[in-house]
């Protein structure tokens, strides 16, 4: 939009950032929530000093959210939004995640301050919202991507069993040993994290059936170190329902996922060569908070599980329009006057 050009040509970030440096919000005593190794001692990085990774440290700051704050009110002054009777819809994204993507550990005062700086970051849009357009006339709600930096090896000294597991030498060795019974050829298309994709136009042109070499090549990867389970497109698509299908289904799509999606055990290191990223796998619970509050909300603390499908019926269902078509969760009615 127009009011964005000129937001960056006026007030963009790179007039800005090489006088910005990040420093403890409270004072250096207050930071005791962390447990490390690692020394407590204050920190300032100064962001005009990186050369060429200024921008992307900032964005793993808690200045990242004050960036977010500004373009939010120049939205609200340059555009029409809640100034008329039709329901408009704010979706902003806030970073309470780790400094430069290191471990917790490694920068534990740096994580505590960001939390510190999360919450005046709320405060200021809460502030900035009612001066603008009202509390009462706003609904919000708050809660979790669900994302979060990749944890670090256990120690060996706790001798969690684990490994290994490297997808690039595991598409190498399905496609040598589809190539023994089938004939020479790039049996294996390409691959993405823990998904395999086939070569279709090739199981076409040797009129091959794709079910039994869905079924050939699960049986191959299941007996690889490291793996748990293999499940095939057509597994997931007509197989039984377990609760581990439902949730790979969640983000399987039939247009562009792969034909087989791997299964890694808990305590193991998924690495891709070609980006360089390795992901420790873990299964443990992990559960957020969800805030509902303005709008005639009441102040209730509620502790049984809501997943995140029951929050856009909820909104739905205040707004006094249709749940969106997908929505196969029941509101939340009772969190209301």
């Amino acid at each position: 939009p127009s009011w964005v050009t000129t937001y960056n040509d006026r007030e963009g970030l790179d007039f800005r950032i090489g006088n910005m440096s990040w420093a403890p919000y409270l004072p250096v005593t207050t930071y005791k929530y962390l447990t490390s190794e690692n020394k407590q001692v204050a920190f300032k990085h100064n962001f005009g000093n990186e050369r060429r990774n200024k921008y992307r440290k900032l964005k793993t700051s808690p200045y990242a959210n004050d960036e977010v704050n500004r373009l939010v009110n120049a939205c609200l002054n340059n555009t029409s939004i809640g100034k008329d009777d039709v329901p408009d819809f704010l979706s902003l994204a806030y970073y309470a995640g780790n400094y430069d993507h290191k471990a917790p550990a490694e920068l534990p005062m740096e994580m505590q301050d960001t939390y510190v700086r999360l919450d005046n970051s709320i405060a200021e849009l809460l502030e900035l919202i009612d001066r603008k357009i009202g509390l009462n006339n706003t609904l919000f709600f708050i809660t979790s991507t669900g994302y979060a930096d990749t944890d670090p090896v256990d120690p060996p000294q706790y001798r969690i069993p684990g490994g290994e597991f490297h997808i690039e030498r595991c598409s190498a060795l399905l496609n040598l040993y589809l190539a023994a019974i089938y004939g020479e050829g790039q049996w294996v298309e390409a691959y993405f994290e823990q998904q395999v994709y086939l070569n279709h136009k090739l199981i076409e042109q040797r009129r091959l059936n794709m079910s039994e070499i869905l079924n050939r090549a699960s049986e191959f990867l299941v007996q690889f170190s490291g793996v748990k389970d293999v499940y095939s497109s057509q597994r997931l698509q007509l197989g039984a329902w377990t609760p581990t299908i439902d949730k790979i289904k969640n983000y399987y799509n039939t247009m562009c996922s792969g034909d087989l999606w791997i299964e890694v055990l808990p305590g193991w290191t998924v690495y891709c060569e070609h980006s360089l990223d390795m992901q420790v796998q873990r299964y443990s619970y992990a559960s957020a908070p969800l805030i509902f509050f303005g709008n005639g909300m009441k102040p209730e603390i509620i502790h049984a599980p809501i997943k995140i499908g029951n929050i856009a019926p909820t909104v739905a269902h205040y707004m006094r329009i249709r749940a969106p078509n997908a929505a196969v969760l029941a509101p939340m009615t009772d969190i209301r006057k």
